[in-house]
């Protein structure tokens, strides 16, 4: 699967028109040197079932609390394709028996 890397920035609306308009708005910027391996996410990402029964890509989204010049604060982030451990499992070594016997409890 591909790996991208892309930001994003969510800013405090300072008036909402209305009772149902956004909180927060902002962007999702990819560089354009991202764009090939963006699209081969899309392009080759298995699909999941949202809880609607959806067919849908996900993405992972994470964020950090920045403050502007004027003392508001607003949500920076980044936009990477979802973690998946490896397939490949690491077991434990075994504990050794001869330690065991060592231990007096």
């Amino acid at each position: 699967m591909s790996e991208f890397k892309a930001k994003l920035a969510l800013f405090p609306v300072k008036e909402k028109k209305n009772e149902k308009g956004p909180d927060q708005t902002g962007a999702i910027e990819i560089s354009e040197d991202q764009r090939q391996a963006f699209i081969q996410f899309l392009t080759t990402a298995e699909a999941e079932e949202d809880y609607q029964g959806n067919s849908i890509i996900k993405l992972s989204v994470s964020t950090w609390t920045n403050e502007m010049k004027d003392g508001r604060k607003y949500l920076k982030g980044a936009v990477t394709p979802p973690y998946k451990p490896s397939e490949e499992v690491t077991s434990k070594p075994a504990a050794s028996t001869s330690f065991d016997a060592e231990v007096p409890f």
